[in-house]
């Protein structure tokens, strides 16, 4: 489902577009002002930005002269009015950013037709940029779609720039790895790469941790002792998770940012020669930053990255988990050769993966360990997630239908089938309210029920 953040500062209109763009299959997220719109480019890239020419403030062709820098691999489509001079703006507009023009009162179905056109098409750009093994081998991921493709060229761009980055994923969704590729290409990739998470760091040890001590400092600092910062230099720095620093922390590493240095504990402060990578599981929206202090946000949010979820790249699922299947060969190299089949690699890609890649890699595992058989089979996945409902083409079938209520067997013996299936299908819309980002619109559309109907359902099942 690709996803499209929609720029109007009329509001009736911008609600309008929505609709009907949800209701057509498409995740969309609005904004009122091309201000508003840049901020959130800054932690979160969409297939397509669509935005109106006209707006107060900040015009479309302003956001357009804005785009490279923040969002350089998001392509735009102009909405324009019948009253605007198309000609001064298509000539303004192609010299900056925009791939297409739509007016806005033209049919949606030209609209649906241009903006599948231009997403599509970008789509096609990125597959062709990096192929399964020179992604694994340079970057160290698995996959090839485009969320993937547009993160590596993302991370290519910063990997020799001095500046912070700050990475944003889900947990499980491979951060570290990132930060580590980021070092891998950059200049400065001979020299040291240190990781550490701030959550596990004992608050009354993470100074000393960090930024080190001279002797004498404290009671028991009986000998100076570097920090992470010191032993990182010219080489890089990962703070994994840098809103669960305490707010000490926080307010130095703000400083060893900028003006760039950094004050061992009872010594003097020395310049920072370290490159800082941070990274958070919390998606930050408009300086809405929890237990992060904003100044140090707003400090690191012009180098965000946004790590994609394994929902936003399910075409690279068969690939990671064959990749994860084969890697389990390796490490038992002497048991019986065994396989696992492409209907089980299909079944895998229609689960729901809230932990992500770390989650997938387990579960792989555990498959590995339960089944004796010399391949794994469509049965087996069912066999092995009895709590998680299936969806897709697999589940029409009569044998994969039968493998389902065989995982559920004794479930339906203890509690009856009324039990099962209210259970199911509290399930099953909850599954796809989530596939639709919460509209309602759309994932009674996807169910191929009367949007009405799927609301009063949903509240019976409260």
């Amino acid at each position: 489902m690709y996803r499209l953040f929609l720029v109007d500062d009329w509001p009736d209109t911008l609600a309008l577009m929505a609709r009907e763009l949800e209701t057509n299959g498409f995740r969309v997220e609005t904004f009122t002002s091309g201000i508003s719109v840049l901020e959130r480019l800054r932690s979160d890239h969409p297939d397509l930005l669509l935005i109106d020419v006209n707006m107060p403030e900040m015009s479309g062709l302003d956001v357009l002269v804005e785009l490279p820098s923040v969002a350089p691999d998001v392509p735009a489509i102009l909405m324009t009015g019948v009253e605007e001079n198309l000609t001064e703006v298509t000539v303004r507009a192609m010299k900056l950013h925009a791939v297409d023009f739509i007016e806005k009162s033209a049919p949606i179905e030209k609209i649906l037709d241009k903006i599948r056109e231009v997403v599509e098409r970008h789509d096609s750009l990125l597959h062709d940029r990096y192929t399964c093994e020179q992604m694994l081998e340079k970057f160290g991921f698995i996959g090839s779609g485009p969320a993937m493709q547009k993160l590596c060229l993302m991370i290519e761009r910063v990997a020799d720039s001095p500046h912070p980055v700050f990475l944003i994923g889900e947990t499980g969704t491979g951060k570290e790895l990132a930060a580590r590729a980021i070092h891998r290409l950059s200049n400065r990739r001979d020299e040291v790469f240190l990781a550490i998470n701030c959550g596990a760091i004992v608050d009354t040890l993470a100074e000393s941790e960090l930024f080190g001590h001279v002797k004498g400092a404290f009671t028991g600092a009986d000998a100076a002792r570097e920090g992470l910062f010191s032993i990182a230099e010219k080489g890089t720095l990962f703070l994994d998770e840098i809103s669960e620093a305490n707010s000490t922390i926080q307010v130095k590493l703000l400083r060893a940012l900028d003006p760039g240095e950094f004050t061992p504990i009872g010594g003097m402060p020395r310049k920072v020669k370290t490159r800082i990578i941070c990274s958070s599981n919390r998606l930050l929206k408009h300086g809405e930053t929890d237990s992060l202090r904003r100044d140090l946000f707003f400090r690191l949010e012009a180098g965000t990255i946004y790590i994609p979820p394994l929902r936003d790249r399910k075409e690279d699922i068969p690939l990671l988990a064959r990749f994860f299947f084969d890697e389990e060969r390796r490490f038992n190299p002497d048991e019986p050769p065994f396989d696992i089949t492409h209907d089980a690699l299909d079944l895998l890609s229609m689960m729901r993966w809230e932990g992500n890649v770390r989650e997938l890699r387990g579960f792989i595992r555990r498959l590995r360990l339960s089944v004796s058989d010399d391949a794994i089979k469509p049965e087996h996945v069912s066999e092995a997630s009895r709590e998680r409902y299936l969806v897709g083409e697999q589940t029409e079938s009569e044998d994969s239908i039968r493998n389902f209520i065989a995982a559920h067997r004794s479930f339906i013996l203890r509690e009856g089938v009324e039990a099962f299936i209210t259970t199911f299908r509290a399930e099953l819309f909850r599954f796809f309210l989530s596939e639709a980002s919460g509209n309602k619109a759309e994932a009674a559309r996807l169910l191929k029920m009367d949007p009405s109907t799927f609301r009063k359902a949903l509240e019976r099942l409260g």
